[in-house]
């Protein structure tokens, strides 16, 4: 497979640099708001299309496997590697000089839903000291989500026509069109872009099995590094969010940071940039 990734900035050898990893038909775009807040100004951050999800490619699947969480946590490895921001050198384009700047100021994952159980899995098998800190946005767990039957059928039909994507973004996504910060045309086409560039295989992975795979044994790693204090992680769910009464609070055990973003949905970098955006960076100022 190949997967297209952007970076911007540099890194740097105070702060660390921020890699985000998008929601279940999301994309690089996703973020734009967000990274055009002043709060961010600035840092090295690094975004990339899942597998699957053009312009990245992916493969058939035809024994259910190949778009699982710890495949898309294996390409999050990979990017990392690449970008020379791990413990590994990577393939990447910068130069020595550049790589040690990143690696010096270590790295903070920040996942949105799906994107969020890649995180999780990426934190629990692959312990290092240059990750940082985890930023959960609207996760799914770690343990798995098994989603009520109409929800899931809802799932694996959002992302076929563009009309029925615009539904979802309307009724399911988002806190709705009485929001107080709706979303607007503009990004709504964004939206309904990138959730159709998946392939066949990547669009039906997620609501298929790839939410609902459990690594709750992986738990262990977290919990190690929980006791240590060695991972912050701060989880953000709007208060209009579709999932929040299946799941709660998360991690509250491991002392993970719960927080609720009002008159939000599911697309907090979308609905809420700048509130998100001042969140990310309190939270990089905590543990830088």
């Amino acid at each position: 497979i190949t997967l297209h990734y952007e970076t911007h900035n540099h890194p740097s050898p105070s702060r660390p640099s921020l890699i985000f990893h998008h929601y279940y038909g999301g994309s690089p775009s996703t973020f734009a708001p967000l990274l055009s807040q002043p709060a961010l100004t600035g840092f090295h951050s690094i975004l990339y299309h899942a597998r699957g999800w053009a312009p990245s490619t992916g493969p058939p699947d035809p024994e259910g496997n190949a778009y699982s969480i710890e495949r898309l946590s294996g390409d999050l490895a990979a990017i990392i590697a690449t970008t020379c921001l791990g413990d590994t050198e990577g393939r990447g384009n910068g130069s020595g000089s550049v790589s040690a700047r990143g690696k010096a100021g270590g790295f903070v994952i920040i996942g949105h839903s799906m994107g969020a159980k890649v995180a999780q899995h990426y934190a629990a098998t692959h312990p290092s000291p240059l990750l940082k800190g985890l930023i959960l946005i609207a996760p799914a767990p770690l343990s798995g989500l098994q989603f009520p039957p109409d929800i899931k059928a809802q799932q694996l039909a959002a992302y076929k026509p563009a009309e029925t994507v615009r539904f979802v973004l309307g009724n399911v996504l988002t806190a709705g069109p009485n929001s107080s910060s709706p979303l607007s045309e503009e990004i709504k086409e964004q939206c309904i872009r990138d959730s159709l560039r998946g392939n066949e295989w990547a669009t039906a992975a997620w609501p298929a099995y790839a939410c609902a795979e459990n690594y709750a044994a992986l738990g262990d790693g977290l919990d190690g590094m929980a006791r240590t204090g060695n991972l912050p992680v701060l989880v953000l769910r709007g208060d209009k969010d579709f999932e929040r009464h299946l799941l709660g609070d998360l991690g509250t055990r491991r002392g993970w940071e719960n927080k609720t973003v009002p008159d939000c949905g599911h697309l907090i970098p979308l609905e809420k940039p700048r509130h998100l955006a001042d969140e990310i960076l309190g939270f990089v100022q905590r543990v830088e």
